[in-house]
């Protein structure tokens, strides 16, 4: 049992609390009147969340959770890489649609005004022919492999330069820019070489101008009297290979073969001949170039 002494003691300290607690609320009630009458208690005040002490001293600790996709840095180094690749692609199309749609002096007169455009061309131009199950350029080589390593190659509109690079013979390339030491800048369809000179003249991939029989010409007449010419060409891009074959006779090439077995490219032979049914250009060139539709590349 409680003594008479203990217990007053207790009384007394209950009722100083009291008291406190009751000045407390006294003054807290007093400051809302004075901060409501002169404006300044927002409502934000009265709804914002009590902070404790402990979340004052809580030390702060780096988050380990991944940022979301809408935010995170990966994913938005991965946004500017994508938009880089597209930018990319955009810009080889429309090179790509520039080549097929002009004369060969046009695009010459392109590349020289910025070099920088002839790279990116031929970044997406090897992408493009990467994805293909067998690249026509390999092809060529393995059958120059097969010749004698005298033999003296025209590769006209060689790109990259990769017969040149691979191939056992003397190959001499040809194209509007040079981007290495074994390239002749210049337009293949007035060819800084005299006439019957090679064994072999070469396109892959490069009948592009709306000029090409120019090009056709020209290997006609740098090539030795039965020299041989190796066509490989988008399949897509044959309207009437038949009547194609016909344009090639009028220049002066005797058709050898055709091989169709790849679903992306066909390659044509022909043998340096005479001339059939010799047309003037003006006649010559308009029927030549709907025979050859521009390969456009599609967006993905």
């Amino acid at each position: 049992m409680m003594n008479s002494n203990a217990g007053g003691l207790y009384k007394k300290s209950f009722n100083k609390n009291k008291i406190r607690k009751r000045k407390r609320d006294n003054d807290v009630k007093e400051e809302m009147r004075d901060r409501e009458k002169n404006g300044s208690w927002r409502e934000s005040d009265r709804n914002s969340p009590r902070i404790s002490r402990s979340d004052c001293d809580s030390t702060p600790t780096r988050s380990t959770t991944p940022r979301s996709s809408g935010g995170g840095l990966t994913s938005r180094k991965e946004y500017q890489q994508k938009m880089l690749k597209n930018l990319s692609k955009g810009k080889f199309r429309w090179i790509n649609e520039k080549l097929y749609s002009s004369s060969s002096s046009s695009a010459l007169e392109l590349f020289q005004n910025n070099p920088l455009l002839f790279d990116e061309y031929h970044q997406g131009f090897r992408s493009a022919v990467n994805s293909w199950p067998v690249n026509p350029a390999d092809i060529l080589i393995d059958y120059l492999k097969g010749k004698p390593k005298e033999w003296i190659v025209a590769d006209l509109g060689c790109g990259e330069g990769k017969i040149a690079q691979e191939a056992p013979n003397k190959v001499l390339s040809f194209d509007l820019v040079a981007n290495n030491h074994m390239i002749i800048a210049c337009d293949i369809a007035k060819l800084p070489i005299p006439n019957c000179l090679f064994d072999i003249v070469i396109f892959c991939l490069s009948l592009m101008g709306t000029n090409y029989v120019d090009f056709l010409k020209e290997a006609y007449r740098t090539l030795k009297p039965k020299g041989e010419l190796k066509i490989a060409e988008v399949v897509s891009r044959f309207s009437d290979i038949d009547a194609f074959i016909k344009v090639l006779a009028e220049i002066g090439f005797k058709f050898v073969e055709k091989d169709d077995t790849n679903k992306m490219f066909i390659i044509l032979d022909f043998v340096k001949s005479k001339p059939k049914l010799i047309k003037s250009n003006q006649s010559l060139l308009p029927t030549a170039y709907n025979l050859l539709k521009p390969c456009n590349y599609k967006k993905r």
